[in-house]
């Protein structure tokens, strides 16, 4: 089926656009520690075994200082990246950890039960396992003390409340999760992102009017 020049010209243009959208929106991001956090002993099958550092996440994000969880227990962190973009929970974090909107839903509600700016160390850890452990499933196991993980998992199954306005961070090291903030650029990438749905829910309704017309002419 040939479509006419003027289809076809349009869709290159978004596409052009979807393109430079993608690049414009690269951030990056710099982790600068742990605070406050525990050590914990971890196994993720096929990738790790051994100690690591587990709570709040000191994060920079295009220079603004932020909390974080790391939401993938499959790869190593970096210090700083600047080819990080933001993702939707359930998109999130990048193969083979997707998590999925049923995992993503109980990731927001986990944060939403025990996070605070406030929260003590071990609070913080119990948290960043109870994360790793709603992700990876059986694929992830604590050796030792969790801190309190499996308690927070036990209040998950009871809880009713609603969960966090969150957002994932990911790039080539560790991926992440954070709040979605009041104001700035997060908020101008979604609203862009929805707006480009909309075009491309647009373009694709017009090329199948254009196509039905060529068919009935």
């Amino acid at each position: 089926m040939k479509y006419p020049q003027r289809t076809v010209r349009m869709v290159s243009a978004l596409l052009s656009a979807v393109s430079l959208l993608g690049s414009a929106q690269a951030l990056t991001v710099q982790e600068l520690g742990v605070s406050p956090g525990e050590t914990a002993s971890i196994s993720v099958a096929g990738f790790y075994t051994g100690d690591v550092s587990v709570g709040i996440l000191k994060l920079v994000v295009d220079g603004v200082a932020a909390d974080g969880f790391c939401i993938d227990p499959y790869h190593f962190s970096l210090s700083s990246s600047s080819e990080y973009q933001f993702r939707s929970l359930a998109d999130a974090p990048k193969l083979p950890g997707t998590m999925g909107a049923i995992k993503a839903e109980a990731v927001s509600k986990l944060w939403a039960m025990a996070y605070s700016p406030n929260m003590t160390s071990e609070e913080a850890a119990a948290l960043q396992l109870a994360i790793w452990e709603t992700i990876a499933g059986d694929n992830f196991s604590v050796l030792g003390n969790d801190y309190g993980a499996s308690f927070l998992l036990q209040r998950l199954e009871s809880y009713s409340g609603n969960g966090a306005n969150l957002i994932a961070l990911s790039g080539p090291g560790q991926d992440y999760v954070t709040p979605v903030p009041d104001g700035g650029s997060t908020l101008i990438f979604l609203a862009l992102a929805a707006a480009g749905l909309v075009c491309v829910q647009l373009f694709a309704r017009s090329l199948s009017f254009s196509a039905a017309s060529e068919l009935r002419g």
